[in-house]
């Protein structure tokens, strides 16, 4: 009974077979990155994982995805609740890529030149556990930072780094999922993870509340062919407390988001 329900490994790789089973091809962000859009295969998903915390849970999908001889990508952050050094090298032994999930302008409280050295020390510290040239910002929603502030003075290539997420993924070809939220459509509870093209895809369809919602359409082939795919592996195991911990506790998180939404938009609206 506990195995039929969402966010469980078991329904994860339920979701891995049926991309499998409808010819999707799965790519880490780096090779969606250096693969150039002519040659792309004709059906894929970037499957990424934000390691917000719990990365021993993160340990447990990549082995799921490696018996399926799939690679993801793994954005680890620099906190203690992420950043596990013997993980990371297990996952990226596993043929999976390792990149930044950075915060720094909210870990230096606004200072973009603390946040710069901040950034480029935490970048240098996961390099020596594996190859990193990918970046991710974390949302960290109950902030008033933005992360991507930084790139207003600042070029995250100049350290090496060919691509972050938001900026140089094509969304107008790339349909964006997330369970941020422990839903997929966390979009009407997310502060920043989310994208300017998120109302024309609700508009053609594109909305998914469950895992099996997103197992169904790809079933029936009414799925996009070009997605990312971003899950928090926190959210996913087969153990009863974690997962009702898990669940007890983002709810009330979406809770509060909601209103740090609506008081966002009332301050607009002024």
């Amino acid at each position: 009974m506990f195995h039929s329900m969402d966010f469980t490994l078991r329904k994860y790789d339920a979701l891995l077979q049926a991309f499998q089973n409808a010819g999707y091809e799965v790519y880490t962000f780096r090779r969606y990155l250096q693969t150039h859009p002519s040659v792309r295969a004709p059906k894929f998903v970037i499957l990424r994982h934000d390691v917000d915390r719990l990365p021993e849970n993160s340990h447990a999908t990549a082995l799921l995805e490696q018996q399926r001889q799939m690679c993801a990508t793994y954005f680890f952050r620099r906190k203690p609740c992420s950043d596990r050094s013997s993980v990371i090298v297990a996952i990226s032994d596993m043929g999976h890529e390792i990149g930044y999930h950075y915060e720094d302008v909210g870990e230096c409280k606004g200072n973009l030149q603390e946040a710069w050295e901040h950034f480029q020390n935490a970048l240098a510290h996961f390099r020596n556990f594996a190859e990193v040239n990918t970046i991710c910002m974390h949302g960290a929603p109950v902030l008033d930072y933005d992360n991507h502030a930084l790139w207003n003075e600042h070029d995250y290539r100049s350290l090496g780094v060919i691509g972050d997420t938001l900026f140089d993924t094509d969304y107008d070809d790339v349909f964006y999922i997330t369970d941020t939220g422990r839903r997929w459509d966390g979009y009407k509870v997310s502060r920043r993870d989310n994208v300017p093209q998120q109302q024309d895809w609700i508009k053609r369809g594109f909305s998914y509340h469950s895992t099996d919602d997103i197992i169904q359409a790809v079933d029936s082939q009414q799925f996009p062919h070009h997605v990312m795919m971003t899950t928090h592996p926190q959210r996913w195991t087969d153990r009863p407390l974690p997962w009702i911990r898990e669940f007890l506790l983002q709810n009330a998180k979406n809770v509060v988001k909601f209103f740090l939404i609506r008081i966002k938009k009332s301050k607009q609206e002024e």
